[in-house]
C-alpha cells in the first residue's frame, strides 16, 4: 500500500501514507498479541519471548494477559470489514487493513519442529548458562542459537549434537525429535536390540524434554490405568537411568505416555514395536489402536 501511495503519479492525500501505516501497524500489534499467547501454551516462558522482544518480561505479562489479548481479539472481530464476494481470495481492496486468516491445524512437521525448538530452548535454560557461552560451545553463532529455540530455523544434526553437549545432555534424547522435524522415518529395517532400545527410551526422554520435563506426578491423571511397575519403570527411564525393564512397557503405557505428552502416538509406536521384534523368544503382539 506505501508502496502504491509513492509511486502515484499525483501526490498522495496529505495522511494517506499515515493512515496506511496506522492500519498496518495496528495488523502488527494484534498478531503479535495472539502469538504470544501461542507461544506460552505451546510451553514458552516470559524471559524467552522477553529474550526475542527485548522487552522486560513484567511489561509483557502486562501486556499480553490472557484478558488483554482476549479483548486485543474482540475488538479485531468488531471491526473486520465485510468480505466482498466479487474479490478474489485472500485480495485486498486498496487502503484496506488486510483481515489475519482464522487459525489453522498445524501441520505434523510444523508441531515435530515445534517439539524440537522447545526441548532446545528448555535444555538451555535447565544448562543456566549464557544463550553466548552455549552457542560458542556448540560451534555456532548467538543469533543462530536464538533462531533454532525460538524454531525460525531446523537445525542440522551435527548443531543439535553440538548443543545438547554444551548442554550438558545426551544427543540421543533428541535424535527422534530431529528426525521428526526433518521428517525422516523411524527406521524400519532390522537393527541390533541395543540400538533399538536406545532409540525408544531417547524418544520417550525427547518428548518429555520437549514438554519442558514435567513431573510425572503431575501427569499421572493422564494415565490411566497404567500399573505401578510400569510407572517406576517410566520414572526409572526419564530419569535418564539405564532400565533394561523399558522392554516391558505394555503399548498400552507408552501410548498413554506419548499423548500426555503430547507426542506422535505413530511414531513412537513403530519405535515400540522394533524394540519388542528383537526381543529374543516369541513376537509380541502389534499394537492395533
Amino acid at each position: 500500500m506505501l508502496a502504491q501511495v509513492s509511486s502515484l503519479p499525483v501526490p498522495a492525500l496529505p495522511l494517506e501514507a499515515i493512515r496506511h501505516y496506522a492500519a498496518l501497524q495496528r495488523d502488527l500489534e494484534d498478531f503479535i498479541a495472539v502469538a504470544v499467547r501461542i507461544a506460552l501454551d505451546r510451553g514458552a516462558d516470559w524471559p524467552d519471548i522477553s529474550a526475542l522482544t527485548s522487552v522486560s518480561p513484567s511489561s509483557l505479562k502486562s501486556r499480553y494477559s490472557k484478558a488483554q489479548v482476549a479483548r486485543v481479539v474482540q475488538n479485531r472481530k468488531q471491526r473486520r470489514p465485510a468480505p466482498v464476494p466479487s474479490a478474489a481470495p485472500g485480495s485486498v481492496a486498496f487502503g484496506e487493513s488486510p483481515i489475519l486468516p482464522e487459525a489453522t491445524e498445524p501441520s505434523v512437521l510444523d508441531r515435530s519442529r515445534d517439539a524440537l525448538a522447545r526441548a532446545l530452548s528448555h535444555m538451555h535454560r535447565h544448562s543456566g548458562t549464557s544463550v553466548r557461552t552455549t552457542a560458542l560451545q556448540a560451534g555456532i553463532s548467538p543469533s543462530y542459537a536464538y533462531r533454532i529455540m525460538s524454531g525460525e530455523r531446523c537445525p542440522s544434526w551435527p548443531t543439535v549434537q553440538g548443543f545438547a553437549r554444551a548442554c550438558d545432555t545426551d544427543p540421543g534424547n533428541l535424535f527422534e525429535l530431529w528426525s521428526a522435524a526433518n521428517g525422516v522415518p523411524p527406521d524400519s529395517l532390522a537393527q541390533p536390540h541395543e540400538r533399538a532400545l536406545a532409540r525408544f527410551a531417547g524418544a520417550l526422554r525427547g518428548m518429555h524434554l520437549a514438554r519442558a520435563r514435567p513431573p510425572l506426578t503431575s501427569i499421572t491423571d493422564k494415565l490411566g490405568s497404567v500399573s505401578a511397575n510400569e510407572l517406576r519403570t517410566i520414572a526409572t527411564v526419564l530419569a535418564n537411568q539405564a532400565s533394561p525393564e523399558v522392554i516391558t512397557l505394555s503399548w498400552k503405557a507408552t501410548a498413554a505416555l506419548t499423548k500426555a505428552f503430547q507426542g506422535d502416538v505413530t511414531r513412537i509406536r513403530r519405535l515400540w514395536q522394533a524394540v519388542q521384534q528383537t526381543v529374543p523368544g516369541p513376537d509380541s503382539p502389534v499394537p492395533t489402536e
